[in-house]
């Protein structure tokens, strides 16, 4: 709203004899004669407060609809005007430590969740093909057949009929070659941890192999020739994975298209489990927990850096009641968290696990939010305040 005066602002400025002589400082007896509380009226929805302070200081908010704008800085007089300037970004700190907290059996419950929910990530980072698999089962039967629409002509229904065995029985082989490769791949993972594999084992290639083989019969072609041979496990179980869904894929259709229900299908198995390590979350963790206390509201979505003395760090955000948790560190400390809200810059708070492991961050929600103008003019008339291109006048109270 404040941003549509800025012509109207320029022209205002451009009057004055100089932009000097706007920042000239006031006696004290001007400003004391100036200063007060003031409010907007004759506004219609729109409501503002304007706070005065005779140090030079002041506080500006307005809102209307759903939003609002809020402002602090300094305030000058110039003629016959008051100046607002705005304090420059990042002048007052978004978030400070406000107090310090023993874990407790809250923080310890919350962090066994997340350590669940961090460890599927976990999982599916490790063994990609799960990922696959499991995002290809989501996407389920009715995005399959989204375009057969419109009635089905009968030659191919019985086209689709005459395909349904053949589709089933290469699911069938897609199926066992996706389980052989995705227990070699898991084994491969066991033995190497870090992604640096060992050249292909024959009984993964020959998984790779049935699975090419398995979707080529069900669409009546010849597997192809030379195709390059998968590079490590993973890849193996990845390609099987592709293979199956796409055989699988083909059974709905094909269901679809002869209007027969689709039977009970066993789905693969394979331990992913084991593609990741178990949690370590022991006996407790840290908890950051985030919010602005002025208007109850906890903050989500805020980036967090657990940096521990060691050199490492965990990231994570703030879910939707502003708690955001790490495990702790065999020998290590927690020596601060990287708060990165969006669209300001990150900031480093220190914390003393000394005094405790759970740490309420304040939130400065006025300081977060973007700075609705850098300097805005007024002018007096009969003791009110008006503000250029804003229905209403400014009383003091």
């Amino acid at each position: 709203m404040l941003n549509a005066y800025a012509s109207g602002l320029l022209a205002l400025a451009l009057s004055l004899p100089g932009s000097a002589q706007a920042a000239d400082a006031v006696e004290d007896r001007q400003r004391a004669a100036l200063a007060g509380h003031y409010t907007l009226q004759g506004a219609g929805d729109a409501a503002s407060e304007l706070l005065l302070k005779p140090d030079g200081r002041f506080e500006f908010t307005l809102s209307y609809a759903l939003a609002v704008e809020t402002a602090s800085g300094r305030w000058d007089v110039a003629a016959d005007s008051v100046v607002l300037r705005t304090q420059s970004a990042g002048a007052t700190p978004v978030f400070s430590l406000d107090r310090s907290l023993p874990w407790n059996a809250d923080a310890q419950k919350r962090l066994l969740e997340f350590a669940q929910e961090r460890r599927e990530t976990t999982i599916e980072q490790a063994c990609g093909f799960v990922k696959t698999y499991r995002d290809g089962l989501a996407s389920g039967e009715l995005a399959a057949i989204a375009d057969l629409t419109g009635p089905i002509d009968p030659a191919r229904r019985r086209e689709a009929e005459a395909s349904l065995a053949p589709a089933l029985a290469a699911l069938e082989q897609s199926r066992l070659a996706l389980e052989t490769a995705a227990a070699t791949a898991i084994e491969a993972r066991v033995r190497h941890p870090e992604p640096c594999w060992p050249p292909v084992a024959s009984a993964a290639d020959a998984a790779a192999a049935a699975a090419a083989a398995a979707m080529a019969a069900a669409n009546g072609a010849q597997p192809p020739p030379d195709e390059a041979a998968p590079a490590n496990e993973m890849e193996a179980a990845e390609r099987a994975a592709q293979t199956y869904l796409q055989q699988l894929r083909q059974v709905w259709r094909l269901h679809a298209t002869a209007e027969r229900p689709t039977p009970d299908l066993r789905p693969a198995k394979f331990d992913a489990e084991r593609c990741a390590p178990a949690s370590e979350v022991g006996k407790g963790g840290y908890a950051v927990v985030v919010g602005d206390p002025k208007s109850g509201a906890r903050a989500q979505g805020i980036g967090v850096e657990f940096a521990y003395s060691d050199g490492r760090s965990e990231h994570t955000e703030t879910g939707p009641s502003g708690w955001a948790l790490a495990v702790q560190r065999e020998g290590a400390r927690l020596k601060h968290v990287v708060l990165r809200p969006a669209d300001l810059p990150p900031q480093t708070v220190a914390l003393d696990e000394g005094r405790g492991r759970i740490f309420a961050i304040t939130l400065d929600s006025a300081a977060a939010r973007p700075v609705p103008f850098d300097w805005i003019i007024l002018s007096q008339e009969d003791g009110a305040l008006i503000m250029p291109n804003v229905r209403g006048r400014y009383v003091r109270d």
